[in-house]
């Protein structure tokens, strides 16, 4: 699989053509992928059927319905380059090829603790593993597909390993929440190929870089496809799906949430920025996104699970992504792919390391990640590093984030104001619930020898993917100008004929010195550090006495306990009522991006 990319890769670094092969008749029957499909469609009738899940049931039958009419449909059409490379897929190979392939080393240890920790679980892990290569592979598919029936098919080849993954355990919670993901995600799916029959009907083409070149003659069909796009990254009010994915194993979680299924919906929405800018489309997706970023970041502030802090924290990145994909300017669609690439590799590492953590604490609360820099010192500096990735300059989301507020000043209509507030308002709610976890990881008060110990049974195949997604945060973010001279923007560059946005060498060179104070300062204060002891007598509490059991007297007599604890505001922040709220708004905005561009689109 990574062979076949980096020979691709060759191939284009060459400014050869690719090898006639893949341009070849190989590629112009449909008749073995519609079969496929309806294999898949069969393996999705029965485990809807023995599950009772009968929606599943209804939608996966409309959907092979569509893909035998597109299949059938009289006339032909040619495609003259079913597969394609450009700067953006050479982008997206790079994050599946090698952060997909650092989870699955990653997982080799995790799986062999899940199972010694769930007995009574059975042991399938070489159908797991099946499942994470087949997953990755379609991926691939994904984004050196031209053809868009042949994209069509990896997309659903990832729907269904998703759903497969997510129901692992086979526990009624994993059952329940593998469906959930199914059906939002075929919704998707036959969306897309409702887009794909009317392309055929009215345009006879079926290629990707062939509806871009219509530009707004395509907005129908492109509606569809960013319907499907949202259901593919998450967005409100389809972000159920990936939260319910926590139930399963932590590499899953780190494939869906970091390099793979997520990125496979932004990818597609940047794709079509070119056909929706200045639409009634465009407007709706920038706004569906920007709603999901605030209010997903909100949420956050009022969540103890760290999983689900690290998935509302990916449903708002990459509701941010969107919004770049909707407003649809060079300078949003460069932010956007900066974006994907510092999302996918902070969020993963966070995600491996929450799942060891887990395996060896078993707990998700962040209230338990007291002492962790303690207990496990060198697992909570890769902990601090994925989070500084997240929200911490010089790391790249932030200076895109910076980049946005930029090009949402630009923008002519009164969207440009209100995305600039929304991403004001919900950066500050990053700040705060990333401080929290960070303050919670290094708070320091002396614990048992045992309990030291834990970090000594983690092993190589955990700690080298860990070790190398921290070095590659870092690399990355010094690597951040030559990124995007030589990768993003001469595809902006290309879509749009302008580079689009960039650091410069100025801010570069700036960006370089942090990163290396950063580096420099903790290993100094490690190499010159002095031996301490904390103990609560340390504690200094404005001159109030304080007894051994860290009771403190307070005013009129009282007395109360000292306690670390974050805030958390949940009657203000609480999931289900801000949820609600937007799950309403975003599914307005998204009927009236259908409805919107096919009675007065233009």
């Amino acid at each position: 699989m990574i062979i076949a990319a980096v020979a691709l890769l060759f191939w284009q670094s060459r400014g050869g053509a690719l090898p006639e092969f893949f341009q070849s008749s190989y590629f112009g029957n449909y008749t073995l992928v519609f079969w496929l499909e309806v294999a898949m469609t069969a393996a999705i009738l029965y485990l809807s059927v023995k599950y009772k899940k009968w929606l599943a049931f209804v939608l996966a039958v409309v959907q092979i319905g569509l893909v035998a009419w597109f299949e059938h449909m009289g006339g032909e059409m040619p495609v003259a380059s079913p597969l394609y490379i450009d700067r953006f897929s050479l982008v997206m190979a790079g994050i599946i090829g090698v952060i997909g392939s650092l989870i699955c080393v990653y997982a080799l240890g995790y799986m062999k603790h899940f199972h010694r920790h769930y007995p009574m679980m059975t042991d399938r892990r070489p159908y797991f593993f099946f499942l994470l290569f087949i997953f990755l592979s379609a991926m691939f598919g994904i984004v050196f597909s031209n053809d868009m029936y042949y994209m069509l098919f990896f997309w659903e080849i990832t729907t269904l390993c998703s759903f497969l993954l997510i129901g692992y355990t086979r526990t009624q919670e994993a059952v329940n929440n593998s469906f959930r993901a199914l059906v939002m995600n075929m919704s998707g799916g036959i969306a897309f190929i409702i887009a794909l029959i009317y392309l055929r009907q009215n345009f006879q083409i079926c290629e990707l870089d062939k509806v871009i070149a219509l530009k707004q003659l395509a907005i129908i069909p492109a509606a569809l496809l960013c319907y499907a796009a949202l259901t593919k990254a998450a967005q409100m009010p389809f972000s159920s799906w990936l939260l319910g994915a926590m139930v399963a194993p932590t590499p899953t979680s780190a494939l869906l949430h970091s390099s793979t299924m997520v990125k496979a919906g932004v990818f597609l929405a940047l794709k079509m920025s070119p056909v929706i800018q200045n639409t009634y489309a465009g407007n709706a997706l920038a706004v569906v996104g920007g709603a999901t970023f605030l209010v997903c970041s909100l949420i956050n502030i009022a969540e103890h699970n760290v999983k689900k802090l690290l998935a509302y924290s990916t449903v708002a990145n990459l509701g941010l992504i969107v919004c770049c994909a909707g407003v649809g300017t060079s300078e949003t669609v460069w932010i956007g792919i900066m974006l994907i690439i510092f999302h996918a590799v902070s969020k993963s590492l966070l995600f491996l390391v929450a799942g060891t953590v887990e395996n060896r604490l078993y707990t998700k609360d962040i209230e338990n990640y007291d002492n962790l820099i303690v207990k496990m010192p060198v697992l909570s500096i890769l902990l601090i590093t994925g989070v500084a990735g997240m929200f911490v300059a010089p790391f790249g989301v932030v200076i895109s984030k910076w980049k946005a507020i930029e090009a949402f000043l630009s923008v002519p209509s009164i969207l440009g104001p209100v995305l600039i507030i929304v991403l004001a308002f919900g950066s500050g709610a990053t700040v705060f619930y990333w401080t929290k976890l960070m303050g919670k990881v290094m708070a320091v008060k002396d614990v048992p020898e045992l309990e030291k110990k834990k970090q000594d049974t983690i092993g190589m195949d955990e700690w080298v993917p860990q070790w190398g997604q921290a070095v590659l945060s870092v690399i990355i973010c010094l690597g951040l100008y030559p990124i995007s001279v030589r990768l993003v923007e001469p595809y902006v560059r290309g879509v749009y004929g302008a580079a689009g946005g960039g650091v410069g060498m100025v801010n570069y060179v700036i960006i370089v010195i942090m990163v290396s104070m950063m580096v420099l300062l903790p290993l100094a204060a490690i190499v010159f550090r002095r031996k301490r002891v904390y103990n609560q007598n340390n504690t200094y509490m404005s001159g109030r006495s304080m007894d051994s059991d860290m009771v403190v007297d307070c005013s009129m007599g009282s007395k109360r306990a000292v306690t670390l604890r974050g805030y958390y505001f949940e009657e203000l922040f609480g999931e289900h009522k801000l949820a609600l709220y937007a799950n309403t708004f975003c599914t307005a905005a998204i009927s009236f991006m259908i409805i919107a561009e096919v009675l007065w689109g233009r």
